[in-house]
């Protein structure tokens, strides 16, 4: 079994993907490693790039290319769904490692530390160009985080570019929630990193290292920065309440008192902000993903304690009865 997978998400991405793959070929390491690249039908060229690649390195490459543009999360189940390593990174190709060195350190680190799941770097921001601030503040690195950690919100959010995980659940396939998900409006809840991490750290710690080994580009086509500010309070509610259901038997009130909180948001940035009663109106995506929500949510058995909470929910129901009318 192969040691490392590279695993990389590519859709419209022919501007930043050599780099992203140039920095993944310029690792160096004491074993051979395999790039798995899943394309989601892109338009702008990024399939003959990744076709010159694999005709140039065809060892190393692996490309799994959608027949049709199917979304995020289908494309990255075709590359976790029974994924044979014995470790995995992750890297979306518009982002790129800066440390040569990056895969071979992590997983001398988990060689060596089999009690840990997942390990990581640091990483740094490029805005307009230029390398900015760190996504992570130093002083909260070469730190171990658990479950636990993440719970307390004690643990930083360490970019997806940066982390090494040790693969205990891939590889006897797709969890059924990764497969259920597709074509629903929960999907946004399981397509980025965050879950992944969140399973994962149920079975063993991370350890941090303050090294610095990634660049997390911002522009306009990246998948989160690209999206509206209801967009984001909407798939941010949808995944809580996904978390929610899922760690219901862990002995933890943290995703439902996410939950609550990410509601009142929502409703706070449509009722205060935006005025949903008004000249207000969101892109039908927006409204799939809302009303979806909230037919889920309404039937939710959350501990709403307060009063300003209460207010929300009648909001809401009145918000349901207007759009079944």
């Amino acid at each position: 079994m192969i040691k490392v997978c590279v695993c990389i998400t590519t859709y419209n991405l022919k501007d930043y993907i050599r780099q992203a793959l140039d920095s993944v070929l310029a690792q160096k390491t004491e074993y051979e490693y395999k790039i798995i690249v899943a394309d989601d039908c892109s338009t702008d060229g990024t399939i003959d790039i990744l076709k010159e690649y694999k005709e140039k390195y065809p060892e190393k490459f692996e490309l799994a290319l959608a027949e049709k543009n199917s979304g995020s999360l289908s494309n990255s189940n075709r590359i976790f769904d029974g994924l044979q390593c014995e470790y995995f990174t992750f890297l979306d190709g518009d982002d790129y490692w800066c440390d040569d060195n990056r895969i071979q350190k992590q997983v001398d680190f988990l060689d060596s530390h089999r009690e840990y799941m997942l390990c990581a770097g640091n990483t740094r921001f490029l805005r307009n160009g230029e390398l900015a601030d760190y996504v992570v503040e130093k002083k909260y690195m070469n730190n171990s985080y658990d479950f636990d950690s993440y719970v307390n919100a004690t643990m930083p959010f360490i970019h997806t570019s940066a982390i090494m995980v040790r693969n205990t659940i891939f590889i006897n396939g797709l969890p059924d929630c990764y497969k259920n998900a597709v074509g629903t409006f929960e999907e946004c809840a399981l397509r980025g990193e965050d879950f992944r991490r969140i399973l994962h750290l149920e079975k063993g710690p991370l350890y941090a290292f303050d090294d610095v080994v990634s660049v997390y580009r911002i522009h306009e086509k990246g998948m989160w920065q690209g999206g509206s500010e209801i967009r984001h309070l909407i798939e941010n509610a949808i995944g809580y309440n996904f978390y929610r259901k899922y760690f219901k038997d862990k002995d933890t009130y943290f995703f439902t008192e996410q939950t609550i909180h990410s509601y009142q948001a929502l409703m706070r940035y449509l009722f205060l902000k935006k005025g949903i009663m008004s000249s207000y109106s969101m892109t039908a995506k927006d409204n799939y993903l809302f009303t979806s929500y909230l037919n889920e949510i309404s039937t939710a058995d959350l501990d709403f304690t307060n009063d300003k909470a209460q207010s929300f929910i009648n909001k809401l129901r009145l918000i349901k009865s207007i759009l079944k009318q």
